[in-house]
């Protein structure tokens, strides 16, 4: 499998408020925090239902957005290095009804929502029938994890990894979104390194994506312009 170059930025250690935080949570007290959240996606598909979206590439691209707004959710070790990566792309999972398995396929994302529903499309006509967990040819580095749940809704979710240092993506998963008190809502479940990331990173990014999903209009008409 073919690697794709990415272009990083290196962490200056030395200036970085976290360093101290980054060298504890990478020692003994090695960590991940892991929150889930009900997203309130009454508005998000009220819209993409006018516009005629796929709600799965929809809150895929939305994520996008937000993780690539801050460094926290981009950062990773390359050659014994702290970086941030330039950008970063969702890597998600595709669910193959035939043997109950599933692919981790990823797609280029370049800030227009409305272009990776095309993207998304052309990538899942592709490849959306290879059994592989890796159907792509070429990989890449610089991604962020996504995956669905979409037959049960769930109040809290957790992903064990194993060996936690140096892995930085964050890691998403949906579950079944449901109708409660007049609303629609997505459970969301997070998972980041704690050596790069705090409770406060992870509730701004929640507190984002509540806003994209609110506002779905004119983030569309903003990003894609």
């Amino acid at each position: 499998m073919i690697k794709t170059p990415a272009e990083y930025t290196p962490v200056d250690l030395a200036r970085w408020a976290r360093k101290e935080h980054f060298e504890v949570f990478q020692s003994f007290a090695q960590s991940t925090i892991n929150q889930t959240v009900l997203v309130d996606i009454t508005a998000l598909l009220k819209y993409i239902k006018e516009v005629g979206w796929k709600f799965y590439p929809t809150i895929i691209s939305l994520l996008s957005v937000v993780v690539n707004r801050h460094p926290e959710f981009r950062m990773a070790m390359k050659n014994n290095e702290l970086v941030t990566w330039n950008e970063v792309h969702p890597s998600y999972t595709i669910f193959h009804k035939e043997t109950e398995t599933f692919s981790s396929l990823w797609s280029h994302f370049d800030g227009n929502i409305q272009n990776f529903q095309q993207v998304y499309a052309e990538d899942i006509a592709r490849y959306g029938d290879n059994l592989s967990y890796w159907p792509k040819e070429e990989s890449r580095e610089n991604i962020f994890f996504v995956s669905a749940i979409p037959w049960v809704s769930f109040t809290s979710f957790n992903v064990n990894v194993a060996n936690m240092q140096n892995f930085f993506a964050p890691m998403f998963t949906f579950g079944k979104y449901s109708s409660q008190e007049g609303k629609v809502v997505l459970p969301l479940a997070a998972q980041v390194h704690h050596a790069v990331c705090d409770g406060f990173h992870l509730a701004r990014l929640f507190n984002e994506l509540q806003e994209m999903c609110d506002d779905i209009r004119q983030l569309s008409n903003a990003l894609n312009t």
